[in-house]
């Protein structure tokens, strides 16, 4: 009770987070158990065939998980620790891909396929799932794996290479030093694989979140699409928990400069794998949506135009509102909790983040699909609080690892000489942390704004949302449309990145040098 009394805003936070996220998933999962009349028939349902699009599920996340690991570990290298032309540029242009929403990808790759092959069946497979989600989760390796890179001191590699050589000074000095971040990568990238629901819809296969998503919106079988999450659920939780330490020390993302203590080497080959990495990452499938969605004129493009122009409003409120609140959220946890290592909101952050977001999708629906929620669940309300639960973890590690940076002495001192928590928070803390909370609240609105498996199950009738429009009528549309809406929401979406960033070089230019 003194510690509510001594810090109510982080004890709000606690209790709301615990009142609209973690209650609903929870009031869901045991509903089946206790108050389901069909458990038994559901259970018998879970069967071999079940298991093994489990398995397969599992295999895919664990292959991407690994080649987006290994590529970003390159990635990371060639742009932190080697000197090339352009890192700075390529540095953010590279992450374009992790701030879209994965389905635009996938359409420029079937279109690219279509196009040059007339035929589109090799990326309509297993493979084209691969190389797509590969393609959109190796920036978020490389932004992990490449902090950590930023994070070795100098004097470590120069006494190495003293008595050893590059190549084997990077093997056994240099990785190991890295261990967290490139466990941290795999758990991620696997855990947002297996969780992903539009890539595989759209190219037509079969996973464990379609599955789900199919016995929860055409069979109604509510009961068990619940108990089959449950198993989804345990793998991506054990595998956070069994390895929550390197999870915990890993690093996110580093917005202030190391300088000149950082050491870089000389690559000849640096900057045609970046550039090889850019072409077919980004120009390619951009280059491929403008060429689909203007073979036949303008009226494919025009027509997109004016089927998404109503949702660009209540999109951008959405995602904009979103983030301010996470990011309010991800400063509040980590600052009252950094210096204990397992609190329990973040356990609670944890375990909302493992939640595929077509099963929180389906745990929100359950829990206020009252008459007294009618208020949250006819409204935006309840999106707001499903990418809450989704992006909150992402927001509080990305801040944490900001505010671990500044010296405890520092806030202990103004705590001594009379400064109040809050003025020590607004003048000293916040101005610290500034950059690092702009760039989260950049991620996390991008995020939103994109977000497709959270709002497909969530969007309120009547209401309109870009991502849904979207998804919706590419179903029956003709290619040259779906290409249209695709480049019209990847144009916007690199508008916005372009614009906030400017707005960030603006406002942190001399910060950050």
């Amino acid at each position: 009770m003194i510690k509510i009394i001594k810090q109510p805003l982080y004890s709000t936070i606690f209790v709301l987070f615990v009142l609209f996220v973690i209650i609903p998933i929870a009031y869901t999962f045991l509903s089946v158990f206790f108050y389901g009349t069909d458990l038994a028939d559901n259970v018998n349902s879970i069967n071999i065939k079940l298991f093994t699009l489990l398995i397969k599920s599992i295999s895919l996340a664990v292959i991407i998980g690994l080649v987006s690991t290994i590529f970003g570990a390159v990635l990371g290298f060639i742009l932190y620790k080697t000197k090339i032309r352009l890192a700075s540029f390529f540095k953010i242009l590279l992450l374009i891909p992790l701030f879209i929403s994965p389905y635009i990808l996938a359409v420029a790759w079937k279109d690219f396929f279509f196009i040059i092959f007339n035929n589109s069946s090799i990326v309509s497979s297993y493979f084209g799932v691969i190389v797509v989600l590969i393609s959109i989760y190796t920036p978020l390796s490389m932004l992990i794996i490449g902090s950590a890179f930023t994070n070795i001191s100098s004097d470590i590699e120069e006494s190495a290479l003293l008595i050893t050589n590059t190549s084997r000074m990077i093997f056994k000095i240099v990785l190991p030093l890295i261990k967290p971040a490139l466990i941290s990568s795999f758990i991620l990238v696997f855990i947002f694989s297996i969780s992903e629901f539009s890539v595989p819809a759209f190219l037509g296969e079969k996973v464990f979140t379609t599955e789900i998503f199919t016995q929860f919106s055409a069979f109604y079988n509510h009961s068990l699409a619940i108990l089959q999450s449950l198993l989804l659920i345990i793998v991506c939780f054990s595998l956070l928990y069994s390895e929550r330490k390197y999870i915990s020390n890993a690093p996110f993302i580093s917005v202030s400069s190391k300088g000149s203590s950082l050491k870089k080497y000389k690559s000849k080959l640096g900057f045609v794998f970046i550039l090889l990495w850019f072409v077919l990452s980004i120009l390619l499938p951009f280059a491929t949506l403008v060429y689909q969605s203007f073979i036949n004129g303008t009226e494919a493009f025009t027509k997109a135009f004016d089927l998404l122009l109503p949702t660009f409003s209540s999109s951008i409120i959405l995602s904009l509102t979103s983030a301010i609140i996470i990011v309010f959220i991800g400063f509040v946890i980590p600052y009252y909790t950094r210096k204990k290592q397992n609190s329990i909101i973040n356990w609670l952050l944890l375990f909302a983040f493992t939640i595929p977001s077509i099963i929180l999708g389906i745990s929100l629906i359950k829990f206020y699909n009252q008459p007294i929620f009618n208020i949250i669940y006819s409204s935006y309300a309840i999106i707001v609080i499903g990418f809450i639960a989704k992006f909150s973890f992402i927001s509080t590690k990305l801040i944490a690892n900001s505010i671990k940076q500044i010296p405890e002495s520092l806030i202990e001192t103004a705590q001594i000489i009379g400064v109040k928590r809050l003025s020590s928070i607004t003048k000293i803390v916040l101005p610290l942390i500034m950059p690092s909370l702009f760039i989260t609240f950049i991620i996390i609105f991008i995020f939103s704004f994109g977000e497709l498996g959270t709002t497909i199950m969530l969007f309120p009738p009547g209401t309109e949302i870009l991502p849904i429009k979207v998804f919706t009528i590419m179903a029956n549309a003709p290619q040259s449309l779906t290409s249209a809406m695709t480049l019209i929401v990847f144009a916007i979406t690199l508008l916005i990145i372009s614009a906030l960033y400017l707005i960030f070089k603006i406002l942190f230019n001399d910060r950050t040098k």
